[in-house]
């Protein structure tokens, strides 16, 4: 009887893994002799695995497992490098998933064709909107430095007229891509690339809600949750609170200043936009500080030294706390902090009224929600 079961169990393994194989097969028939190519791909249990295989007759092939859709690499390069000598880098992105993979070149895979499956003419699909627009967007950052070098005040103004109007169609081509193609797994990964730095549960819930259940089982699609789920927490009308070391290296519980509107504030020495916005923030604490209102800078430094030379150089003299762990301190890993500046208005009984709060108007922004 156990040995029944095993074998019903082995079956329903290999089943369930057949299910996710893949096959590579390519063509570089002028790529030369002694070259090998290396695949980077997610494998079924959602790790990153490589393989490597000979180019042999310009031909090559891989096999594998891997389970749903994701980001693969392909790399073409010389069996043997010698000692000094500099390789020149020659791979293409691709995504990856159940399937027959075909991969069509002549001398080189940057310059290859990648085709086969549907999350890759997906991909492909996408890139044939988007690529004109980003070279159009690296033109505008090229000129942007060399105006910054030359100090041409004039010619920043205009790249930043120009810069807006392509701006504007890339994200309107994101979101396209996204709001139709609810089943793809390359909208989930650029869901998770783009949209959730800093999440606006709001103006995310719909965005979560339209993906199918399969993509939101993928590997991918649990870390959009997950995040997603932290968010939640941190929103609007949630209560929040949380205890870490002062400057002092005193336990500083949030809570202790209920009763009044604290204005939650998450940043880090080494964060410009965070310091640009610091003297808009004394402004505001200048003014309202005696009309039942505090700021704690929660700061995501992981050197002590270059937190406390921030708070003195800037003159903040709010509460300012850190357990100097950077992003992996607790409250930034419950609340699925990932990019600063972030922060919260809460009111006094300790629930979350607003968000994001900047700029040089900051001081009027916080005073329209204090009674």
């Amino acid at each position: 009887m156990k040995k029944l079961m095993l074998a019903v169990l082995t079956l329903l393994t290999v089943g369930s893994k057949a299910q996710d194989k893949f096959t590579i097969t390519g063509s570089l028939l002028n790529a030369g002799t002694d070259k090998k190519l290396i695949l980077t791909y997610v494998n079924e249990e959602g790790k990153n695995s490589k393989d490597s295989t000979l180019l042999q007759n310009g031909k090559f092939s891989f096999n594998g497992f891997t389970a749903f859709g994701n980001r693969a690499y392909l790399e073409l390069k010389p069996a043997q490098i010698e000692a000094g000598k500099k390789n020149h880098s020659d791979f293409k992105e691709f995504y990856l998933e159940k399937g027959n993979t075909i991969v069509t070149g002549r001398d080189s895979i940057s310059k290859s064709s990648i085709t086969g499956t549907k999350v890759q003419s997906e991909n492909l699909a996408y890139h044939e909107k988007i690529d004109p627009l980003q070279a159009q967007y690296k033109k505008i950052v090229d000129r942007y430095y060399k105006a910054k070098a030359a100090k041409d005040s004039i010619e920043l103004k205009q790249i930043s007229i120009d810069a807006k109007p392509i701006m504007t169609s890339m994200e309107a081509t994101l979101d396209e891509f996204i709001a139709a193609n609810p089943d793809s797994y390359l909208a989930a990964d650029l869901v998770l690339a783009n949209k959730m730095a800093v999440i606006d549960v709001v103006k995310f819930e719909p965005i979560y809600n339209n993906f199918s259940k399969k993509v939101l089982s993928s590997f991918t699609g649990k870390k959009i949750t997950e995040k997603f789920t932290k968010a939640k927490q941190f929103a609007i009308g949630k209560t929040i609170d949380f205890t870490l070391p002062d400057a002092e290296g005193v336990p500083f519980q949030l809570s202790s200043l209920k009763g009044k509107y604290v204005l939650v504030d998450f940043w880090a020495s080494w964060c410009v936009p965070c310091r640009a916005e610091n003297p808009f923030l004394l402004k505001a604490y200048t003014e309202l500080k005696d009309k039942n209102f505090e700021i704690v800078g929660v700061s995501l430094d992981d050197k002590r030294a270059n937190w406390l030379a921030a708070v003195a150089a800037d003159k903040m003299p709010w509460t300012q706390v850190s357990d100097v762990k950077g992003f992996k301190t607790e409250v930034a890993l419950r609340f699925g902090i990932t990019a600063i500046p972030q922060n919260v208005l809460i009111d006094p009984s300790g629930k979350v009224i607003a968000k994001d709060l900047r700029g040089e108007n900051v001081n009027k922004l916080i005073a329209a929600y204090i009674k």
